[in-house]
């Protein structure tokens, strides 16, 4: 019989991986499966991981983080046709599709990144993840998420660093100006 993954295994399996390398490459490719395991099995999965801050489009639900406030584990609920704009995390990123779809859009930066709070941004790839599906991105990655379905997707969001503590940046396409990006998490 097969033990069922819980959030307590995946927070012992990240800790292990972000002791035995730095390398954020390594560190995504080791931990994509996991999180793909912990998004289909859901046996972690509670009713309220669906509550929404419709002010916000999105449900932010800590599931864990070190005090240093490294290794933060979130689950997302996305409303229907709400999403986040362009945004960077800060840090590596991994993102499981739990239910329903996200469709996420990756950027680069076009500009010599020489104003601070200026980017120019161009699509770079554009795909839509479900339950099990991934999405990763190194530290300085952007994208969009857009839930343009009908009812609340849910997604599995793993990141070296608490979003709120990285000093990561939200985009606008039409002015290409960059600001600060905070989240509410619940």
């Amino acid at each position: 019989m097969t033990k069922t993954y819980s959030i307590a295994n995946f927070v012992e399996d990240l800790r292990a991986i972000t002791r035995e390398t730095s390398d954020e490459g390594t560190i995504i490719s080791r931990i994509e499966p996991l999180a793909r395991r912990l998004a289909v099995e859901k046996a972690w999965l509670e009713k309220h991981h669906y509550n929404t801050d419709p002010d916000q489009g999105f449900g932010v639900h800590l599931l864990h983080e070190e005090p240093d406030h490294s290794l933060a584990v979130f689950a997302v609920a996305w409303l229907p046709g709400r999403g986040a704009p362009p945004h960077d995390h800060g840090t590596w990123a991994v993102v499981a599709g739990v239910e329903g779809s996200e469709r996420n859009i990756l950027y680069k930066r076009d500009d010599d990144r020489s104003r601070a709070d200026h980017a120019q941004l161009s699509v770079k790839s554009d795909r839509t993840i479900q339950n099990g599906e991934i999405v990763s991105m190194k530290t300085g990655g952007i994208h969009s998420v857009i839930n343009e379905s009908n009812t609340v997707s849910l997604s599995l969001h793993t990141y070296g660093k608490h979003l709120n503590h990285t000093g990561r940046a939200q985009y606008d396409l039409t002015t290409n100006a960059k600001k600060d990006f905070i989240v509410t998490v619940a």
